[in-house]
């Protein structure tokens, strides 16, 4: 007789701190934040001018408010897409990145990574700059900022500078990982390709540890098993890649479901969405060791998980993990703790969605004790939705 288990949790209410949620318009689309060294976070997001025209903002929560909202860049010919979309990045002192994607051709794939650099905290930014030098109209983001172990700015793509055109079966090549830095002075160093066959369109992830930094994203082989790799850069030496998990994730095309990487000083944890034999699962792996090797995994999700997760620290032994799931009768952004044994509390559900992808990937930051919620909802009054959870609701 097959056992039936039931799972039972509810929709958490607003935090009853009183921390303010960000002004943005009604149609803005696509959050991405960034944590702060002063215990607050950055966010930015497309919003939109007009019926053709988008801008990308930026709000700074510090001292328990936001700032007021400050325009990157307008008027460009952003690729505006749920999955890849722009960010911006705190990387110490007053010093912000921020990147968008820009049309660089007539193909539905043909974008470039323009990267601005900010030294007085968004008062004034750089010119853009492209970090790769290929000149081929084609595919080229899911971009994840870092900093390297020589403390400087640096960032790692998906390059489809060797892929043709398109996505169709007729130019269907190979998509490359890249990575570059910055120097002191804001110049780019050579870019650098680190991994030459990888899945088309899944996030990657970038993390540093004292001694190692670290990137996760989801690989591609001949015989198309994908799973998600960790490639590590220590001791001067970039490390073959390896699997966090055998999954054996066979499957003709991308699932456009990106890892996602977190650090609480040298401990690492990591959790995907992978789907083996129809069997789609959220997991969340630890590495004990800067990430030389993880953990066998935890299953996090309740049986029909859609994925897009996101992770971060609470404590020194415990995550929370977000992802998206469906049920019977909804689809829902659910949340919950897991303990590096294993321990974990039931699953909260931060929000109701619309099904599909219109709600991008749902972000998650941590200040005190309070966790801040954004993602995209369609429909006439869609828009950005946030929302701040206190991380005891979780227990």
């Amino acid at each position: 007789m097959k056992k039936i288990i039931f799972f039972s949790f509810f929709l958490i209410s607003c935090s009853s701190k009183d921390f303010k949620l960000p002004s943005i318009k009604s149609e803005s689309r696509y959050p991405r934040l960034s944590p702060t060294k002063n215990n607050g976070m950055l966010m930015s997001w497309f919003e939109k001018i007009d019926s053709l025209n988008w801008a990308i903002n930026w709000s700074e929560f510090s001292d328990g408010e936001w700032s007021k909202n400050q325009t990157i860049s307008k008027d460009k010919d952003y690729f505006v897409n749920w999955a890849d979309f722009p960010s911006i990045y705190h990387f110490g002192g007053d010093t912000i990145a921020a990147h968008w994607l820009q049309k660089s051709g007539q193909g539905s794939y043909d974008y470039d990574i323009k990267v601005i650099t900010s030294y007085d905290r968004g008062n004034n930014w750089s010119k853009p700059k492209t970090p790769h030098l290929d000149g081929v109209k084609g595919e080229h983001g899911f971009v994840s900022f870092f900093k390297n172990l020589n403390d400087q700015l640096g960032l790692v793509w998906l390059d489809g500078r060797n892929m043709g055109g398109s996505h169709s079966e007729d130019e269907y090549g190979s998509m490359n990982l890249y990575q570059t830095t910055f120097t002191s002075n804001g110049e780019l160093n050579l870019e650098m390709r680190i991994d030459d066959m990888v899945c088309e369109c899944c996030p990657t992830s970038a993390i540093r540890t004292e001694n190692a930094l670290l990137i996760a994203y989801r690989n591609r082989s001949v015989k198309e098993i994908r799973d998600i790799n960790i490639i590590r850069y220590s001791k001067g030496t970039w490390y073959e890649p390896y699997a966090v998990n055998k999954d054996n994730w066979e499957i003709a095309g991308c699932p456009v479901n990106g890892p996602m990487l977190a650090n609480y000083e040298n401990e690492l944890a990591i959790a995907w969405y992978t789907s083996p034999n129809q069997t789609p699962t959220v997991s969340v792996s630890f590495s004990m060791n800067e990430g030389e090797s993880f953990e066998a995994p935890f299953k996090v999700d309740l049986s029909q998980p859609i994925g897009r997760v996101d992770l971060i620290w609470i404590n020194n032994n415990e995550v929370i993990v977000s992802w998206i799931e469906s049920s019977d009768s909804t689809t829902n952004i659910l949340a919950r703790i897991v303990s590096k044994n294993g321990k974990m509390y039931q699953p909260q559900i931060i929000s109701k969605v619309e099904p599909g992808r219109v709600s991008g990937y749902p972000q998650m930051e941590i200040v005190d004790d309070q966790l801040f919620f954004a993602w995209t909802e369609g429909g006439v009054e869609g828009g950005i939705k946030s929302k701040w959870v206190s991380v005891s609701e979780f227990r």
